[in-house]
């Protein structure tokens, strides 16, 4: 073992004691697993750390970056020795095993518990050493998740001295100024800057415990890196908190430097002075440009003082590029002044945007690029369109797309919202196939980082589909718009449909940023992606039980019932299926296959499992869409330990279609051999009233498999929302989307819902909730003027009945006439009795147009449906 340092080495004494015990480990663990937890915050420190440990031993020691998709440790590990042994010929296991980058996984908590869970493989294969760089945040992780393993563990911590920590502090909050200002489009997102940001904030800490307190300059600088933390995590009050400390500290300094120190040479003094203010300039402008960026983030998420938000991100902006124009930077004018335009377009002041837009071009064709200029072309569109010169619109919005066409991978955002703006120009000048056209092809780009243009997108395009009477198209866009923005936490209530799993979105109008929103406070790293409905109205017990039986060897089928409208598909679709997606069970992972259209379902399943096995880099020619190749494509997967999670949503649609006692057979005996295939479970979701249906599987299961398909560990039952959850439910989702109700009226809400039992539906709370906000209901006041919940609910059908046009309103209201006498009571009617019956109701009401057309009464029903007022049921 050498003992001589490298050059340019820097290490306190405890370091190098601690590397000395690490390498003594390492030597005498040859040939065995030993698991060694090596704590260290700082990558710099890590490097260095790992460098001096190649010269202090000869043992080969091979290195593992994680990445950030990474779910598995366990198999990560096997799998890239695998490849090794392949790819080098003689190669070997090795002498130990240093895995890097655990803070970097995005998921750390289910690698972690996944590991636990395959603790006992490590041993059995693992012959050396393994040592896992953690951060103090991923030892926490790891002590909660892994406990088992970890107890397994030996510990060792690097630190650096505390004028180390100073000097590593200064350089990263110096390199994130820096980067801001040289980066060609300003990007504040997670990539840039992150691994710093990490750093900064766990130096804080360091020197905090050590009660070191920090230089005026250096905490300006990190105020700055602190704003940005909070920034990125959707904490816009800390954010300009922080921002504003910075600010008033450089604002200050510009007026009296106060570190510089008079060595006797005036003029050296004189040009330090102007140095330092100029620096202290450009942290100004940076400085105020993020805060102008708080401003717009707030007010895209709180829309009743979106004005006065958007009022102070213009004000901040227009200061930043006041800035960098005094400081003669007119790159960095070029960079920012873009954002301004941005928030004039939303404040629609036309003049002021025409007015920047012809500044900005001329600098964005010096200093910026073809994405920049585009985007300024798109500002003059903006102000044509608004001036009513629609040929001026189109003029400049193809400027904009030809620039954008010459970036190899342009912002899609960009895109769509150039077709968006054209297809209006092309609209008004009666274009109206190539306006639909391109809005379609705006609108299919799809949300791509920007769900507020996206839901702008799907407005215009609802308004063109009821334009050209196609009420069905223009009734989805609607619907669509709101489960977008009941997805990103805009809206409380998303009125009966299927919920959305949460999303993040990342603004690109002007900024690479992730808009993370307070919907995720609930998206925790266990159940990541889950709706905050399914945790706030108390499913979350029914996402864990579930998870629980599709973890268990001895739960096959799951047979999910319940009465409609309490919200089967939305628990599978909201919770489940992104609680699955992120889970392991033990070294294998778990594909969710979900069929809801039955009409294919045969060729559907077969593409999915073909895509799969083709992911895993298997490739299988026959694409027949038999059941016995589906079950080939099945054992297949068995065979690459892949585990199949087969779901099928609302089965007595098939029924209907499967309508045959011999095709039910046939079904139902492909059921049965899925469930004898060992890596293979299956879900169903059945309406309460078709459970009877599944006596049909009591000839063809396997008892060693089920033993009673009615048996409690078979069926899985969705009632009504408890009473006592009800309130705190709607507290959520109202406090969640700035929709805020009035306590006495959520109490009298709940009563009203309950109405003297102790539950509450889904449906019909999702009805109500979706029409106050439609009216801007929060007052109990309020409520009694345009109550009772009766009311509130027969304008939710009336606004329905508008949704299927001025020319079906007759054939809307008829129908409605002949399902239901009274609100609340419902009768069921065929297709064909509804036909019968409405020429002689439209008789016995003197209705001018007595002839209701087949088409109709089709469109009638399917925008019915789709609403939540009108249940389809199979027969």
């Amino acid at each position: 073992m050498g003992t001589e340092k490298s050059e340019n080495w820097e290490t306190t004494p405890s370091n190098e004691e601690v590397l000395e015990e690490l390498v003594w480990t390492l030597e005498s663990s040859r040939g065995e697993f030993k698991l060694i937890l090596a704590r260290c915050n700082y990558l710099r420190l890590r490097s260095q750390l790992v460098k001096r440990l190649q010269v202090l031993t000869d043992i080969d020691i091979q290195v593992l970056q994680l990445q950030r998709s990474d779910k598995t440790l366990y198999t990560t590990i096997h799998a890239q020795l695998q490849a090794r042994l392949k790819n080098q010929l003689g190669c070997k296991q090795p002498e130990a095993l240093m895995v890097f980058n655990l803070e970097s996984v995005s998921d750390i908590t289910q690698m972690f518990s996944t590991t636990n869970q395959v603790r006992e493989e490590f041993r059995k294969h693992f012959h050396f050493p393994v040592v896992l760089w953690v951060t103090d945040e991923v030892l926490h992780q790891f002590l909660h998740s892994a406990s088992d393993f970890e107890s397994w563990a030996t510990s060792i911590e690097f630190s650096f001295s505390t004028p180390e920590l100073i000097r590593s502090l200064q350089k990263d909050s110096d390199a994130l100024f820096t980067s801001a200002m040289a980066a060609d489009m300003y990007d504040i997102g997670w990539e840039m800057g992150y691994l710093r940001r990490r750093e900064i904030t766990s130096a804080l800490k360091d020197l905090e415990r050590r009660k070191q307190k920090l230089e005026p300059v250096l905490k300006a600088n990190v105020e700055f890196v602190q704003g940005q933390n909070a920034y990125l995590k959707n904490q816009i009050t800390i954010a300009l908190k922080h921002y504003h400390q910075s600010l008033d500290f450089w604002s200050r300094y510009v007026a009296c430097p106060r570190d510089i120190i008079y060595s006797g040479d005036l003029a050296c003094y004189v040009s330090t002075i102007k140095r330092k203010k100029f620096i202290a300039k450009l942290k100004i402008g940076l400085i105020m440009f993020n805060i102008g960026l708080c401003y717009w983030e707030r007010a895209q998420t709180h829309r009743v003082q979106s004005q006065n938000d958007l009022e102070q991100a213009k004000s901040y902006f227009q200061q930043s590029i006041n800035t960098f124009t005094e400081t003669d930077r007119p790159h960095l004018v070029a960079k920012f002044i873009n954002s301004l335009g941005e928030v004039l377009r939303q404040l629609k002041v036309w003049r002021e945007l025409l007015s920047l837009a012809e500044n900005s071009l001329g600098l964005q064709q010096l200093y910026g690029n073809t994405i920049q200029v585009a985007q300024t072309y798109s500002f003059f569109a903006e102000v044509a369109y608004h001036q009513k010169r629609w040929l001026d619109t189109k003029h400049y919005i193809y400027k904009a797309l030809h620039n954008l066409s010459k970036v190899k991978s342009p912002p899609q955002s960009h895109r769509s919202l150039y077709l968006m703006l054209l297809a209006q120009a092309e609209n008004k000048l009666g274009q109206v196939p190539r306006a639909l056209k391109h809005l379609q092809m705006a609108a299919d780009i799809g949300i791509q980082s920007n769900p507020h243009q996206y839901i702008r997108i799907l407005r215009s395009l609802r308004s063109l589909y009821r334009e050209q009477k196609q009420y069905l198209q223009a009734f989805r866009t609607k619907l669509q718009e709101r489960f977008v923005e009941q997805q990103y936490g805009w809206r409380a209530f998303v009125g009966p449909g299927i919920l959305q799993s949460v999303q993040q979105s990342k603004l690109k109008n002007f900024v690479e940023t992730p808009y993370v929103s307070l919907r995720e406070r609930f998206a925790n790293a266990s159940l990541h992606g889950v709706a905050p409905e399914i945790f706030a109205s108390g499913r979350k017990r029914d996402i864990e039980h579930l998870l629980e039986r599709i973890a268990r060897p001895d739960y096959k089928l799951i047979v999910i019932h319940g009465y409609p409208g309490v919200g089967k598909s939305s628990l599978v679709q909201a919770g489940l299926l992104p609680a699955v997606r992120q889970r392991y069970l033990g070294t294998q992972d778990i594909i969710p296959i979900q069929i809801t259209d039955y009409h294919y379902w045969t060729k559907q399943l077969v593409e999915l499992l073909l895509n799969t096995l083709k992911q895993k880099n298997i490739i299988v020619e026959n694409q027949d869409h038999s059941f016995d190749n589906i079950l080939r494509l099945l054992k297949k997967c068995e065979e690459k330990n892949i585990r199949i999670l087969l779901i099928f949503d609302h089965l007595e649609e098939l029924l209907s279609i499967e309508n045959l006692p011999i095709k039910r057979k046939l079904f139902f005996r492909f059921i049965s051999k899925c469930l004898n295939i060992l890596t293979v479970k299956i879900i169903i979701l059945l309406r309460q009233e078709y459970l009877y249906i599944l006596s049909d599987i009591n000839s063809h299961y396997t008892p060693s498999i089920i033993n009673d398909i009615y048996h409690s560990d078979v069926l899985y039952q969705v009632g009504n929302i408890s009473i006592n959850e009800v309130k705190p439910l709607i507290e959520d989702l109202t406090k969640l989307s700035n929709f805020h109700l009035e306590e006495a009226l959520i109490e009298h809400l709940v009563e009203e819902l309950a109405t003297g039992t102790a539950e509450v539906s889904p449906l019909e709370l999702q009805v109500l909730g979706t029409q106050l906000q439609t009216e801007n209901i929060t007052t109990l006041e309020q409520y009694f003027t345009w109550g009772p919940k009766s009311r509130f609910i027969q304008r939710y059908i009336q606004e329905v009945i508008t949704d299927c046009g001025d020319e079906n309103k007759q054939a809307a209201e008829l129908v409605i006439e002949l399902l239901t006498n009274n609100i609340s009571k419902f009768t069921i009617q065929t297709n064909t009795e509804l036909a019968e019956k409405l020429s002689l109701l439209a008789v016995n009401l003197k209705v001018k147009k007595r002839n209701i057309q087949k088409s109709q009464l089709n469109l009638v029903l399917q925008i019915f449906i789709e609403s939540g007022v009108v249940s389809l049921l199979s027969s």
